[in-house]
C-alpha cells in the first residue's frame, strides 16, 4: 500500500510539472486526509462520552448536513464575485482551528454547536473548491489527474486509520484531536500558496447586483439552473441520487456484516478493503476515461456495477450463515471496482459542464446543494426501511437509488469537442478531507 501511495505521488509529481496550484493541493489534502483518518474512530466515540445521547448525535449529523443545502449555493455566488481562494482559505483555517476547540469543549450542547459549526463550515466550502477546480483544471488528462489526486488522498487516509489506534494510545483521545487539528492547520496553511487569476470586473460577473440580491440570487440557483437549462436537470438530479445512494455505506455496512456473522474486530479491515480496492482502481479508470470519446460511456457502466453490487449485498442477507457473509465481503469489495474506475470520469464531466467562470461558483453551489438535499433525507429514510424490514432492504434501496442516477447521467448532454481552457495552474480539493 505504502508503495502503490508512493508511486502515485511520483506519477502527480511529473504529470503536474509546471502546474503549481495542483502540487499545493496535494501537499494540503494529504495532510487532511491524514487528520481525517486519525479522527474518523474515535470522534462518535468521543461525542458519546461526552453525554450526547444516539437522537443527539443523530440530530446534530443531521442539521450539520441540512444548512449547507442553503449556504453553499450563497458561498458559491459569492465566489464568482470576490474570488476563490479568500473563501477556500478562510473557511479551511477556521474549520482546523475548530477541531481541537472540539477536546476543550465538556459540555453536551456547547459541544454540539461547535460540532454543527465545524460541519457547516467545511461542507460548505466545497462548491468553492470545486469551481477553483474547474477554472483551472486542464482538458489533458484531466481525469488522469483527479484519479491520482483521490486515489493518493484515500490511500494515505486507509493507513491514518490503521495507524488511529497506536496513536490514540500515545497521545490520549484530546491529545489526537490537538495533532489532527495540526495537521489540518499546516494543510490550511499551504493553501496560501495558491495562484488564482484576476477575478472578472463587475461588467463581466455575476447578474443581479452585490449584497443581499446575490445571496438571494444564490440561494435560488437550483431552481433558477433547471429553469434557464434544462439539461441542468439531469446532472442535479445524478447528484442527488448517487450521494443518497453513498450515504447508506458508513453507517449500515459495519452493522450488516457483524448481523451476519463478521465479528467486530474484522469490520476495520473488511471496510479498508474496499478503501484499497477503490484507491488502485482510480488510476486505471482515469486514464481510461481520458482516452474515450464520452465520459459517459464508463460513468454508465460504473453505476452498473456498483447497483449490481449494492443488490447482492441486499439479497446476501437470505443467504445461509456462512454464504451470506462470505457474498457481503465479496460484494462490498467488487463494489469499490466499479465506483474508483468511474468516479474520476464523473468528476471531470462535472467540470466539463460548468459554465462560464463568471458564474461557476454559483453553478457548483446549486448542485452541492442536491447532495446536501441527498445527505439530509438519506440518513431518515434507511433508518426508516431498516426498522421496517431489516438491514439488507436498505442496500436494495440503494442499488435503486443507483439505477436512478444512472439514469440521469446518461442524459447529460456532452460538447463533442469542449473548449480548451487557457493554460493556468491545476487547482483540486478532495471533497473527503472535510476535517473530522
Amino acid at each position: 500500500m505504502i508503495r502503490q501511495g508512493v508511486g502515485a505521488i511520483r506519477e502527480m509529481y511529473g504529470l503536474t510539472r509546471g502546474l503549481g496550484n495542483l502540487r499545493v493541493m496535494l501537499g494540503s489534502g494529504l495532510l487532511g486526509m491524514a487528520a481525517s483518518g486519525l479522527l474518523n474512530p474515535v470522534m462518535p466515540l468521543y461525542l458519546r462520552s461526552r453525554g450526547l445521547g444516539f437522537q443527539e448525535i443523530g440530530a446534530l449529523y443531521t442539521v450539520g448536513a441540512l444548512l449547507p443545502i442553503f449556504v453553499q449555493p450563497v458561498l458559491g455566488a459569492l465566489s464568482d464575485r470576490h474570488g476563490r481562494k479568500p473563501f477556500v482559505v478562510g473557511l479551511s483555517l477556521v474549520t482546523s482551528l475548530m477541531v481541537p476547540a472540539v477536546a476543550l469543549v465538556d459540555d453536551p450542547q456547547p459541544l454540539a454547536a461547535v460540532m454543527i459549526l465545524k460541519m457547516l463550515l467545511s461542507r460548505s466550502a466545497a462548491p468553492v473548491s470545486n469551481a477553483m477546480v474547474a477554472d483551472f483544471a486542464p482538458a489533458k488528462q484531466r481525469a488522469t489527474l483527479f484519479a491520482l489526486l483521490d486515489a493518493t488522498s484515500n490511500l494515505v487516509f486507509v493507513a491514518a486509520l490503521f495507524a488511529s489506534s497506536a496513536v490514540i494510545r500515545a497521545l490520549s483521545v484530546a491529545g489526537t484531536f490537538f495533532l489532527a487539528g495540526g495537521l489540518f492547520l499546516a494543510g490550511s496553511l499551504l493553501l496560501l500558496g495558491l495562484d488564482e487569476p484576476a477575478r472578472p470586473s463587475r461588467a463581466e460577473g455575476v447578474r443581479g447586483g452585490a449584497g443581499w440580491g446575490l445571496v438571494f440570487r444564490g440561494l435560488l440557483s437550483p431552481f433558477t439552473y433547471v429553469k434557464e437549462r434544462p439539461g441542468a436537470a439531469a446532472l442535479f438530479l445524478w447528484q442527488f441520487f448517487f450521494t443518497f445512494a453513498l450515504a447508506l455505506f458508513p453507517t449500515y455496512l459495519p452493522l450488516y456484516a457483524v448481523e451476519l456473522g463478521a465479528p467486530r474486530e474484522a469490520v476495520g479491515p473488511l471496510v479498508a478493503a474496499s478503501w484499497l480496492t477503490y484507491a488502485f482502481a482510480q488510476p486505471f479508470g482515469g486514464r481510461l476515461s481520458d482516452r474515450l470519446s464520452r465520459r459517459v460511456g464508463l460513468i454508465v457502466p460504473g453505476l452498473a456495477g456498483m447497483a449490481v453490487m449494492a443488490a447482492v449485498l441486499g439479497a446476501a442477507g437470505w443467504l445461509p450463515d456462512g454464504a451470506a457473509l462470505v457474498t457481503l465481503v465479496g460484494a462490498w469489495v467488487l463494489l469499490a471496482i466499479p465506483d474508483g474506475l468511474h468516479r474520476s470520469s464523473a468528476s471531470a464531466l462535472v467540470v466539463e459542464q460548468s459554465p462560464a467562470p463568471s458564474e461557476r461558483g454559483r453553478f457548483m453551489g446549486a448542485l452541492g446543494a442536491c447532495g446536501a438535499l441527498a445527505s439530509v433525507l438519506a440518513p431518515v429514510t434507511y433508518g426508516f426501511v431498516a426498522q421496517a424490514a431489516g438491514i439488507g432492504f436498505t442496500f436494495l434501496l440503494s442499488s435503486v437509488s443507483l439505477v436512478l442516477a444512472l439514469a440521469c447521467v446518461s442524459r447529460v448532454r456532452e460538447a463533442s469537442s469542449p473548449v480548451t481552457p487557457q493554460p493556468a495552474p491545476v487547482a483540486a480539493l478532495t471533497p473527503t478531507s472535510e476535517p473530522g
